[in-house]
């Protein structure tokens, strides 16, 4: 009986310009032909099988072009035919669950279906049918699956939307003259190695080595002992999805995956080794041109990845970028921390899993379109190349520019820290001083040692930009583990941060106010009235005390026992009496904030003093003011910087 897996049949889209090679089954010792046929063009070969009767015959592929091609295979006694079929750019899409999150999941969904219908773009999508939920112990050749045109918006529903994203922009940016597809293989919740092939894993002895160090080794006495958890195995995922699409050639890989291994420096140095092993497997496995297989890969979003103030997610992403800077002709990072969190409500409200996934895929697809496609833009997000320390300052070296920040003038840079030798990180000033350098400092360290921008767990929308793309995540420090708390309140012209806390056992991941007033108070960001900063925080309230309070949340502790005070320029403040009240679960700490020195025209610098704090959590600290006067009924706050212990 004639048999092939079902990635071939009619409606397949094929990589152009590479071998297409057809397996499958037949009577044993049978001869079988397999044609391609477009128009006057042909190709064809004969094979026998073997005594299994299992045959692999390798055509060579056509150019790339609208018009539709046949595929035949007969045994001589049966036949296989599948029409409509296209030679274009083919592309593989895989990872866990962000980029298994479907169109379906994402609000603008109709514009894209309506964008893509009609086009030259198809999507293959693997099945996910796993009966007992017991996962193959060897690849399978052939797993459910099908190819989707664009017109079938059910269909398309149900597929990644990065993935259709990515090619929907290669198709418009191609000219519209060439066929563009994908192949839809991914899992939510599944780590790296699950999508290796054991035989390139026993076939690799350092690989081996460092899946039995991670306990990521196969074990065929333990295989399928996980219950609901069978899918995260070593090698399940290969053998279950990837294993059948053997036979295929693609162009190159987009890829997000990444929260499994989130785990802190020791994953940063698996996890490189990880990337580097699966581009080498999977270019020798499917790729059309292995000296240019590329692996676009997207960084990973904030989400709360370990304890407070660990930064496990700047690890794991720093692994992203290493093996890019190491290897550009075969890796490429994408950062989108920059980008608004935006998820899909019917989702549990999930944070991990942002919904503005198009963008993504765009994004992703123009550095296909530079690297691979010869197309105009930056070849790479620009990256730290070098650092020296001068003076009080640490001078930054980038791999290109222009250096930005943001879209606002006199915007602060988010997510950037300094520290000394005692490994305390303090949001940084920063000034560019030429097109691709910058220098960092931090008022209250006078010795600068490390550097680290965009590794905090929990700091979205960063805001540091060179050239086409964010900048690339960095940190300078290799010996120490990191542990930075955001200190959102910083910025008097911060209006929310993202912050989570915990109901019971919900998770509660939002928005919420940086700055928030006390009774009978408000609180805004006040351009009209600042001193050294571009925007001070104007505190106003009727009553004969108002003030506002800033929270403690994870990943952003008021960790204030480490430091010696708290220094702020206070506008219209010499009668109002200002004091720091810190409050814990079981005591109120009342301390004075005390003037320095006047500044001008009303303003002046003042301090407090921790002294010996109580070792409790810091749950809000409190800027209380009396009303000076009946007429003057507002002060404002800029510049809070914390200081060293003398």
């Amino acid at each position: 009986m004639l048999t092939l897996p079902r990635i071939y049949s009619s409606n397949a889209l094929y990589q152009a310009d590479a071998p297409l090679t057809v397996r499958g089954t037949a009577a044993p010792d049978a001869r079988v032909t397999v044609s391609l046929t477009r128009g006057a063009e042909q190709a064809e070969i004969t094979v026998v099988s073997s005594a299994d009767g299992a045959f692999c015959a390798i055509l060579d592929g056509f150019a790339a072009s609208f018009d539709p091609a046949v595929l035949h295979v007969t045994d001589g006694e049966e036949e296989k035919i599948f029409e409509n079929i296209l030679f274009g750019e083919l592309w593989l899409a895989s990872g866990q669950s962000n980029m298994e999150l479907p169109n379906i999941a994402i609000p603008d969904a109709e514009f894209l279906y309506d964008a893509v219908a009609g086009c030259a773009i198809r999507v293959y999508s693997v099945s996910y049918d796993v009966p007992g939920n017991l996962f193959p112990w060897d690849p399978l050749p052939d797993q459910p699956g099908s190819w989707i045109l664009p017109d079938d918006r059910a269909g398309l529903a149900g597929v990644s939307a990065m993935g259709l994203k990515f090619v929907e922009t290669l198709y418009r940016a191609l000219g519209e003259k060439t066929p563009v597809g994908f192949l839809n293989a991914s899992w939510g919740g599944t780590p790296i190695t699950a999508w290796f092939p054991r035989a390139a894993i026993e076939a690799d002895p350092a690989m081996r080595e460092t899946c039995r160090r991670t306990g990521n080794y196969p074990d065929e006495e333990a295989w399928n002992t996980r219950g609901d958890l069978n899918f995260q195995q070593p090698t399940a995922q290969y053998n279950l999805k990837i294993g059948p699409l053997e036979g295929l050639r693609v162009r190159g890989v987009i890829w997000y995956q990444g929260e499994n291994e989130c785990g802190g420096e020791y994953w940063q140095k698996a996890y490189a080794d990880y990337l580097r092993f699966y581009h080498k497997t999977y270019a020798e496995r499917f790729a059309a041109d292995p000296a240019r297989f590329l692996m676009i890969s997207s960084l990973i979003y904030p989400w709360t990845y370990g304890p407070s103030g660990e930064c496990n997610l700047g690890y794991l992403n720093d692994a992203f970028v290493t093996v890019a800077v190491e290897s550009p002709d075969k890796f490429a990072f994408l950062p989108i921390s920059d980008l608004e969190p935006d998820w899909a409500f019917h989702q549990n409200n999930h944070p991990i899993h942002p919904t503005n996934k198009y963008f993504v895929g765009k994004s992703a697809a123009r550095l296909a379109l530079s690297n691979v496609y010869g197309m105009p833009g930056d070849t790479a997000p620009a990256h730290l190349a070098s650092w020296e320390i001068r003076g009080n300052r640490i001078r930054l070296t980038f791999s290109h520019g222009p250096l930005r920040v943001g879209q606002t003038p006199g915007e602060r840079i988010r997510g950037l820290y300094v520290a000394g030798e005692d490994e305390r990180y303090l949001p940084a000033e920063f000034e560019i001083t030429g097109q691709d350098t910058m220098e960092v400092w931090c008022d209250e360290i006078a010795e600068p040692v490390y550097a680290a921008y965009n590794v905090q767990s929990m700091e979205p929308k960063v805001n540091l930009y060179a050239g086409d793309y964010p900048a690339a995540p960095f940190f300078t420090d290799k010996k120490h583990y990191l542990n930075i708390e955001s200190r959102p309140w910083y910025d008097a012209g911060a209006v929310s941060r993202w912050a989570s806390k915990m109901h019971g056992d919900i998770l509660d991941l939002f928005f919420r106010p940086v700055f928030e007033p006390l009774a009978e108070s408000a609180v805004c960001p006040d351009t009209a009235f600042r001193c050294a900063d571009p925007v001070s925080l104007r505190i106003e309230g009727d009553a004969e005390l108002f003030g506002f309070c800033v929270r403690s949340y994870p990943y952003g502790r008021l960790d204030f026992q480490k430091y010696g005070g708290l220094r702020m320029n206070l506008f219209h403040a010499d009668d109002a009496a200002p004091t720091l009240v810190l409050v814990t679960d079981a005591a109120k700490t009342v301390l004075p904030i005390t003037k320095i020195r006047d500044i001008r025209a009303g303003w002046a610098a003042y301090e407090v003093r921790f002294g010996t704090l109580p070792e409790d959590e810091i749950l809000r600290m409190e800027l209380r003011f009396r009303r000076p006067s009946p007429d003057y009924r507002f002060v404002n706050v800029e510049h809070l910087r914390l200081f060293k212990k003398d």
